[in-house]
């Protein structure tokens, strides 16, 4: 067997000649199966049937096909009927939910077509205004010719990863797959102060806030989704609440900015929120990173004596319980669960004697201006 029959076979590629269908990788495609396959086993109960019609009555004798009422009978004209309507309500039911999913068509800027396997290390995704695609820089030319307009990639050499830029794409043109990078920020964000808006029916954004002694680190969220093509130019913006204790009335200053809408958003908010209120899905354990804990630990988290604290505040006591278990399981980290003041909130504590090993993973990622959140100095 040769290289390309063997990648063939193991990566389920078309073949010359192939009668099945590939393995469908959309739910699309697995609905057009099965409607493909249900209308086949009608065409061929039918085809059965009227065939066995068919020769018993051009080639039976005595035993022909005959009744009184097969001609005017009331029975037999109801039966040849309703059974046809029944086999295409059968066919139509399926067709119709699947002309409503093909109904959100994407209607990309630009379409690029690559040639080679997944483990060359080419996946391509459309964002807003930059295509970002992982690929071998000679695949491409210095330059991109789309209809009357050149755009010029950007190329950075260690990653093999080319920047260009397209103009305003609407938030329903805007899909995925997002990478692990963006997911990790955004995930951790979610578990701390970051919140979903729906600002229209086309999509979900997020909304990042900070107070002003965070400008630093919210400068940084900024910068990390701007130069992934996530948010405008428009840098973060300056606001001030009022908050009236007892008599005094304090005014607090925070700034913050929010990403582009995309509709490959929704499922991550379908994992945050229910009835509009966040909660915690068993589902997030797969894209929890140490970027997202220490995203997650940037917003919530504070040094005590000798460990971290992180709020979590506005989740259930089961839902503690289930962050806890995410984090031994996924980080190896000793946790527990602590009371606060208010009744019916607790906070989660990353015990002492796994700082160290907590430091490893989650401060690389610190700016510098958050050290302090891990007992560091600022350097």
């Amino acid at each position: 067997m040769n290289l390309y029959s063997t990648l063939s076979f193991l990566f389920d590629l078309a073949q010359p000649f192939q009668f099945s269908f590939q393995d469908s990788a959309t739910d699309i495609l697995s609905n057009l199966v099965n409607l493909h396959n249900t209308i086949l086993y009608y065409l061929i109960v039918i085809l059965i049937v009227v065939t066995w019609f068919l020769l018993a009555i051009l080639l039976g004798k005595k035993n022909h096909i005959s009744h009184a009422n097969l001609n005017h009978g009331t029975l037999i004209e109801i039966i040849w009927t309703i059974t046809p309507a029944l086999i295409l309500i059968s066919i139509a039911l399926p067709s119709f939910k699947l002309l409503y999913m093909l109904d959100e068509v994407i209607d990309p800027v630009v379409t690029v077509k690559t040639i080679g396997f997944f483990f060359c290390g080419q996946i391509l995704y459309i964002l807003n205004k930059r295509k970002d695609t992982y690929t071998p820089a000679p695949l491409w030319s210095s330059y991109l010719e789309l209809g009357e307009k050149i755009i010029k990639p950007r190329f950075a050499s260690k990653l093999n990863l080319v920047y260009f830029y397209i103009p305003n794409v609407r938030a329903n043109n805007r899909v995925g797959p997002h990478n692990k990078e963006v997911l990790s920020v955004i995930f951790g964000s979610l578990l701390g102060d970051c919140y979903g808006n729906r600002k229209s029916r086309e999509g979900i954004r997020f909304v990042f806030k900070q107070s002003i002694i965070h400008k630093e680190y919210l400068f940084w969220l900024y910068k990390f989704f701007y130069e992934r093509g996530y948010c405008s130019n428009n840098e973060p913006r300056k606001f001030s609440t009022s908050l009236k204790v007892r008599n005094e009335t304090k005014v607090y200053h925070r700034y913050e900015f929010n990403t582009f809408t995309f509709r490959s958003f929704n499922w991550i908010y379908a994992l945050f929120y229910k009835k509009g209120v966040k909660y915690i899905n068993p589902k997030i354990a797969d894209y929890l990173s140490p970027l997202a804990l220490a995203v997650w630990i940037m917003d919530d988290g504070c040094w005590t004596q000798y460990g971290v604290r992180i709020s979590t505040n506005c989740f259930t006591f089961e839902e503690v319980k289930l962050l806890v278990k995410l984090i031994e399981t996924k980080f190896s980290l000793n946790c527990t669960i602590q009371k606060i003041q208010t009744p019916g909130q607790y906070s989660l504590y990353i015990k002492a004697d796994s700082i160290e090993h907590f430091k490893t993973l989650v401060l690389p990622y610190f700016p510098k201006s958050m050290h302090y959140k891990l007992g560091c100095a600022s350097k």
